[in-house]
């Protein structure tokens, strides 16, 4: 069962109409979205940010598209983590079709519950996918992008965040995400021993602890110290092949982030 909602209701500025089945999660809320076609070592770190944020007493918004969004939305059901899905169509007209068994279960779960952007009878269409993501924006507080192509929904959605004044933090090793750093969102590692605990600081809102890098990479310091803000460019490191290496595991540590392609610039 739907019923309408008006955008005050919701804390909203963006004009409906809203219809909403189940319950409007409690604030403080967090968003969590990324791509589609998302990697499973992306995937497994929904379970510890959503441990992370039951343990902080936050509720979870996304959209419910394939990939992130819907892993992100199940383990909150799992983690019994209050949720509410934004859906770019009428009640009618659920989609992904095949993720209905899905939202029939968070519309049913204590404190969460699924917005339909639309009127009864409205089929899904690309707009409609850039103004959902805009009010998972504005229904939280903060947001987590897990990963993203660039110039893609997820990474449009991180940039949306930024212009709207939103904390956001991002898992590095993903071009769309880094650019995101790049433009001021915090990087995190995306090791699950190392994510984890910054996610929960993150959180927090603690002040991230430096990062080191390791004796093996103390050339890449020394070379982006010189670099300066522009970052450093593959064509300035001497036998870049035989460096790639380096680079791709300061990467995987979290010290660096590509951006743009040829580019490298220090995370924090």
């Amino acid at each position: 069962m739907t019923r309408p909602v008006s955008s005050a209701d919701l804390g909203l500025v963006t004009a409906g109409p809203y219809f909403l089945a189940g319950e409007l999660p409690p604030a403080p809320r967090v968003a969590i979205v990324g791509s589609r076609a998302a990697r499973r070592d992306r995937l497994a770190l929904l379970e510890p940010a959503i441990a992370a944020m039951r343990a902080a007493g936050l509720a979870l918004v996304s959209g419910g598209a394939l990939g992130v969004d819907i892993a992100a939305h199940r383990a909150a059901l799992a983690g019994g983590v209050p949720q509410l899905a934004v859906l770019p169509c009428g009640a009618d007209r659920p989609y992904p079709a095949q993720h209905v068994p899905s939202y029939r279960s968070i519309a049913a779960a204590p404190c969460s519950g699924l917005l339909f952007c639309h009127a009864p009878g409205t089929l899904p269409c690309r707009q409609m996918f850039a103004s959902r993501n805009a009010i998972v924006v504005d229904l939280a507080e903060a947001v987590l992008v897990v990963e993203a192509a660039a110039r893609s929904g997820s990474h449009g959605t991180g940039v949306c965040a930024l212009k709207r004044e939103r904390r956001v933090a991002v898992v590095l090793g993903s071009p769309g995400c880094d650019d995101l750093v790049a433009r001021g969102a915090t990087g995190l590692a995306c090791e699950p021993d190392a994510f984890a605990p910054a996610f929960a600081a993150w959180l927090a809102r603690e002040a991230p602890s430096p990062r080191r890098f390791p004796p093996e990479l103390a050339w890449l310091d020394d070379a982006l110290a010189a670099a300066g803000p522009r970052g450093l460019s593959l064509d300035a490191i001497p036998d870049p092949l035989h460096r790639l290496v380096d680079l791709l595991a300061a990467e995987r540590l979290g010290l660096v982030v590509e951006s743009p392609p040829g580019r490298y610039r220090r995370v924090g």
